[in-house]
């Protein structure tokens, strides 16, 4: 586990405080909010690609028994998981049985595993997915007054004002893609790749399947990804319309945060505005 991040303002009192934890198996991020809408902390793990869920799970431990912010208390507490195992479904079609046999015809069978829903009520869609079990006992025991999440039922209730829409989010090998077309919700999915060729790859089939034309979907760039590395410069030979996600002005920041691209951190922020 390597820490990117970790920028941290001291608040002597958090109970009138929010904080945020998306948990995935890429990595940890975690950022708090005082009441007036000030981040004040904001820390980004990323996991190496051969890490299991029983040591993701125990690098959530390890964080939280290591940050003295992460054992206060707060106002609120939002677990947001980013695990790909996940789909979305007409509401009238999803039960507690179907859910499960749903997950386990796309992805197979997983016994180490919780099944959760969200109802995406803006679409009228149940986001059904799968937390390793390891990981969602941890989160249980440690913040059991907690509201949960998945990614997918964030970004996809959230109001996006473009038409057409790419809306990516960047790890280490490892993105999140999101397509409107048309203000309508067409596909939201995660991959790994090797090569910026390989991402490239991806972001035109969607677009080629969904029928998006290139010159009218705006590509919107969020997380680890640089205007002068490889990747962006491989997205740039195709995608015309690209550019990188700003900080929502909803929110007040730390000057540590400021001293970053505003693109690191914008989808993390974006969850807190829609929580």
């Amino acid at each position: 586990m390597i820490s990117t991040f970790n920028i941290l303002t001291d608040v002597p009192d958090t109970a009138g405080c929010s904080l945020f934890i998306e948990l995935s198996g890429q990595g940890i991020s975690y950022w708090a909010l005082s009441a007036d809408n000030s981040c004040f902390a904001l820390s980004v793990y990323h996991f190496s690609a051969a890490t299991t869920n029983d040591k993701a799970a125990d690098y959530f431990k390890d964080i939280v028994s290591e940050q003295p912010l992460l054992r206060q208390s707060f106002k609120k507490v939002s677990i947001i998981y980013a695990f790909s195992e996940a789909l979305l479904v007409p509401a009238r079609f999803v039960n507690t049985a179907t859910a499960t046999e749903m997950l386990n015809l796309v992805y197979g069978e997983e016994d180490e595993s919780v099944t959760k829903s969200d109802l995406v009520y803006q679409l009228n869609l149940q986001n059904i997915y799968r937390i390793p079990k390891s990981v969602e006992e941890v989160v249980a025991n440690l913040y059991p007054s907690a509201a949960h999440w998945h990614l997918y039922s964030i970004l996809s209730g959230a109001k996006k004002d473009t038409i057409n829409l790419l809306y990516c989010i960047f790890s280490t090998n490892h993105f999140m893609v999101q397509l409107i077309k048309n203000g309508q919700l067409q596909i939201i999915q995660q991959f790994d790749y090797k090569l910026p060729e390989d991402a490239a790859y991806y972001l035109l089939s969607i677009c080629e399947q969904f029928g998006a034309p290139l010159k009218e979907t705006e590509v919107v760039l969020n997380g680890m990804i640089d205007q002068e590395s490889a990747l962006y410069k491989e997205l740039k030979k195709y995608l015309p319309e690209i550019r990188f996600c700003s900080l929502p002005e909803t929110f007040t920041y730390d000057e540590g945060i400021k001293n970053y691209a505003p693109h690191y951190f914008s989808h993390l922020f974006e969850i807190a505005a829609c929580v």
